[in-house]
C-alpha cells in the first residue's frame, strides 16, 4: 500500500539528503519499525513550498498508527 508523507522544510535541512533522513525517521516513527523504509518518490511541490515523500507500507496485522 502506498502512503504519503508532507515535510515542511526549515533552515536546518541544508540539501535532500537531510529531507530524506527525516522522512525515513518519521516513517519508522509512526510505523514503529526499525527497519529502513523503501520511499519511493520525494517531490518538491513549489506551490506549497513543501516535500512530499511517497512510501510503501508492507500490509501487517497490526493497524496503523492513526487509522
Amino acid at each position: 500500500m502506498l502512503k504519503a508523507l508532507v515535510i515542511y522544510p526549515n533552515e536546518k535541512t541544508r540539501d535532500i539528503g537531510d529531507i530524506l533522513q527525516i522522512a525515513r525517521a518519521e516513517i519508522r516513527r509512526r510505523h514503529s519499525n526499525k527497519e529502513n523504509p523503501n520511499v519511493k518518490a520525494l517531490k518538491f511541490i513549489s506551490e506549497l513550498g513543501v516535500y512530499v515523500a511517497v512510501y510503501e507500507r508492507r500490509c501487517s496485522n497490526k493497524p496503523d498508527v492513526g487509522e
